[in-house]
């Protein structure tokens, strides 16, 4: 059984308001003894999903990438796509078949555009992700972080329910 350790919510941001509208899209991070990110067209199900396994260097780039490419549309990113992915069925790529300079030059890419999307990232205990929040500063779009503060799990090894953290009110 996999983990998921993360998620990403695309859509607007309300111009007076906090908190994410107009959902279009879901990424989902499965981690284990492998990762992947799993992105989803909002109310279509299984069958538009695409999966990625990124890199473990630059996961959150990786996932901001499928962004670049599968919801905004970017043209310049979908001719690299073409020149640069061997897999021709691109509904399951693996980022470490792809040559890391044409990766790169993705990134690039994908640092330069700008959207009115706004993107909620939810970081959840143990995700890789957490170390690689810094990565956003470098992309023109919104941005909502939302962290774990607290959990309350059972232990199977103790059998007790414990708690870590803590839920301060606002």
């Amino acid at each position: 059984m996999s983990t998921f350790t993360a998620q990403l919510l695309v859509g607007h941001g309300h111009p007076n308001d906090g908190g994410i509208c107009g959902i279009t899209h879901t990424l989902h991070l499965s981690e284990n003894s492998r990762p992947a990110w799993v992105l989803q067209t909002a109310g279509a199900g299984r069958k538009n999903e695409i999966t990625w396994i990124p890199t473990l260097e630059n996961m959150l780039d990786d996932a901001l990438l499928m962004i670049g490419i599968y919801v905004l549309k970017d043209e310049t990113l979908c001719k690299m796509i073409d020149c640069f992915f061997s897999n021709k069925q691109k509904n399951y790529i693996e980022l470490y078949d792809i040559e890391p300079i044409h990766l790169s030059e993705m990134r690039t890419r994908c640092y330069e555009l700008s959207s009115d999307l706004k993107i909620m990232i939810s970081v959840f205990e143990g995700s890789t992700v957490q170390r690689q929040l810094h990565a956003i500063s470098a992309y023109d779009f919104d941005f909502e972080v939302c962290l774990s503060v607290y959990q309350k799990t059972y232990n199977v090894w103790s059998g007790k329910r414990e708690e870590r953290g803590e839920i301060r009110p606002s």
